[in-house]
C-alpha cells in the first residue's frame, strides 16, 4: 500500500516511449513534456517523422534540435530511420546533413503510447546498425565525422 497521492492530470500527459542514445544504448522510459527535456538535455520541441520501413508506418522522433553544436554525438537509428521515412529508403547513413544527435525519444504520431510492435523495430534498427558499424567500420566513421563536421 503506498501512501503517495496519485495526480491525475500527470498520469494523462504521460505515455510510454523509447530513448536511444548515440551509442545505441536504449530503455524504455515514461514521458511528459518536461522529463523528455530532462532526458534529452534540454530543449526538445523538435519532432520529425521517422520509420524503420518502407510500408507507411510512421512515429516522432523527439530530439534536442542543438544537439550537435552542445557536442552530442550523431545518433545513427534516428538518423537511418529520418532518411527511411523522407525518402523511402532505407540505405545507411546516406545523408549527413539530415543526422540527427543526441539521445531520441521515438513515440507514437498521435501522442499515445509506442506499441511492441514500435520497439520491436527500433530494437531490429539498432541491431542493423551495430552490424553495420562492425562491418562497415570505416564508412561509419567517415559518415560520423561527416555530420559532426557539417
Amino acid at each position: 500500500m503506498t501512501t503517495e497521492q496519485f495526480n491525475q492530470d500527470q498520469a494523462d500527459r504521460e505515455r510510454f516511449g523509447f530513448l536511444v542514445n548515440p551509442d545505441l544504448s536504449y530503455k524504455r522510459i515514461v514521458f511528459d513534456e518536461n522529463s523528455a527535456r530532462e532526458l534529452l538535455g534540454g530543449v526538445a520541441d523538435d519532432v520529425v517523422d521517422v520509420a524503420f520501413d518502407q510500408e507507411g508506418n510512421r512515429f516522432h522522433a523527439i530530439f534536442r534540435p542543438d544537439a550537435l553544436e552542445q557536442g552530442e554525438e550523431p545518433n545513427p537509428v534516428a538518423s537511418l530511420a529520418r532518411n527511411t521515412a523522407e525518402t523511402d529508403n532505407p540505405e545507411f547513413l546516406t545523408d549527413p546533413t539530415r543526422a540527427i544527435s543526441g539521445p531520441v525519444i521515438f513515440a507514437s504520431r498521435e501522442g499515445h503510447s509506442v506499441d511492441e510492435r514500435t520497439i520491436d523495430a527500433v530494437i531490429q534498427a539498432i541491431r542493423a546498425v551495430e552490424n553495420y558499424r562492425t562491418d562497415n567500420a570505416e564508412e561509419f566513421e567517415l559518415w560520423r565525422n561527416a555530420v559532426k563536421n557539417r
